[in-house]
């Protein structure tokens, strides 16, 4: 069975919540973002539950649902201030195997497939070393089996999105709140992020 986490936006206003959007034409909640978890970052883990004190009608009226004996129900919410979202660039940068590189850009595998990755510091001392000492010699592991080695000629340098960071669902969820911070009493300052599971 699939679990998504959605993201939502709301309001603080004297330490209670309301909900700001986006809404459909007919006045229901619609996620900024919704993500299953196969593909979903850890950014989920740092929502904590809305309190009984902070729940308006309005956040209520807005996560009702009914249950599949008849009654309402309201969802558990969790809550996150904008400003305490990840901020940084969610392009990955580093050296990559070149054969990891060309089957991404075939589009034979997602950026899952960068398993192998040195920063610009370790792959400098290994071109260092492998111009000092020539190529590392083959390791085995315990079982006497070889363990794959590569030499600093098997990397490039290169730069891709990464769709399943923190910083990529961080960055959708401003761009979608810098929209609806044009109200006059909205702003970064008083912005929630909004988060259901399930």
């Amino acid at each position: 069975m699939s679990y998504y986490y959605s993201y939502y936006l709301g309001y603080k206003k004297d330490n209670k919540i309301y909900p700001l959007g986006p809404f459909d034409h007919k006045g229901a909640i619609k996620a900024v973002i919704c993500r299953s978890r196969s593909y979903a970052s850890n950014l989920h883990d740092r929502f904590s539950f809305v309190t009984e004190d902070e729940l308006t009608d309005e956040l209520k009226k807005a996560f009702e649902y009914e249950a599949w004996d008849g009654k309402v129900g309201v969802q558990d919410i969790k809550v996150l201030m904008l400003s305490k979202l990840p901020t940084g660039s969610y392009i990955r940068k580093g050296y990559f195997l070149i054969e990891d590189v060309e089957r991404y850009e075939k589009d034979q595998c997602t950026e899952e497939c960068f398993y192998v990755y040195k920063s610009p510091e370790v792959y400098a001392a290994m071109l260092k070393n492998e111009a000092l000492l020539g190529p590392a010699a083959p390791k085995i592991d315990c079982e006497g089996n070889p363990i794959e080695t590569y030499s600093a000629s098997d990397f490039m340098y290169y730069a891709y999105p990464d769709y399943s960071s923190e910083n990529y669902e961080s960055s959708l969820i401003r761009d979608f709140a810098d929209v609806l911070e044009t109200y006059p009493t909205i702003s970064e300052d008083n912005i929630v992020v909004l988060e259901t599971e399930g």
